[in-house]
């Protein structure tokens, strides 16, 4: 069973790249790539394959990386270009975000449908407009149409839905109840992360 706690965050104290590196690939990565034996029969179906990808960071020479992610998309290439889920962590926080990058446009009918689905999801969550800032809104339909239309009219906009468990979140005292929840959440995403593969 993959438990995500918060020891998980003591990566992020490492300052240099080489131990930051070391620690990813030691302590997140196998959780990352054991989370994806669950959530890829989750997503994929019988006409539809799913791959996992497992953050690299081969461009990092200096600066350790302040997040670290496995996502999951329709392509064996890679996820950035298409729709796609990722599940990650910064020092105070994991997310779950379905996300639709700036390197998948112009897809100008990329989110239809997909305001009156977001608008049913049961509980709490979060829009945001930027994969590589930690800003977010909680989802409400004032600011998933403030997300929209900033997606739709700013080139390097982004269209990011999900959920951020912060490290001060409760859940993280039932580290069970905190990967059940996930795998809930992914389900409730499926049907939205379907019509976004179906929209591009």
């Amino acid at each position: 069973m993959v438990l995500f706690t918060l020891e998980d965050f003591a990566v992020f104290k490492a300052t240099t790249l080489a131990t930051r590196m070391h620690l990813i690939r030691e302590q997140l990565d196998p959780k990352f790539a054991e989370a994806a034996t669950v959530i890829v029969p989750l997503l994929q179906t019988d006409q539809q394959a799913i791959y996992s990808h497992i953050a690299k960071h081969q461009r990092r020479y200096r600066n350790p990386p302040p997040n670290t992610w496995v996502a999951f998309s329709t392509s064996s290439r890679g996820y950035k270009m298409v729709p796609h889920l990722a599940l990650g962590f910064w020092d105070d926080r994991l997310f779950l975000w379905l996300s639709v990058l700036r390197e998948s446009k112009p897809a100008s009918r990329v989110l239809t449908g997909i305001t009156a689905m977001a608008t049913t999801l049961p509980g709490k969550w979060q829009v945001a407009g930027e994969h590589t800032d930690k800003a977010m809104l909680p989802l409400t339909s004032a600011n998933l149409a403030t997300v929209r239309a900033r997606f739709q009219t700013i080139k390097k906009a982004e269209f990011l839905l999900g959920k951020v468990y912060l490290a001060d979140d409760p859940i993280w005292a039932d580290p069970v109840r905190l990967w059940q929840d996930i795998q809930q959440r992914v389900v409730a995403l499926k049907p939205m992360f379907d019509q976004l593969v179906q929209n591009v």
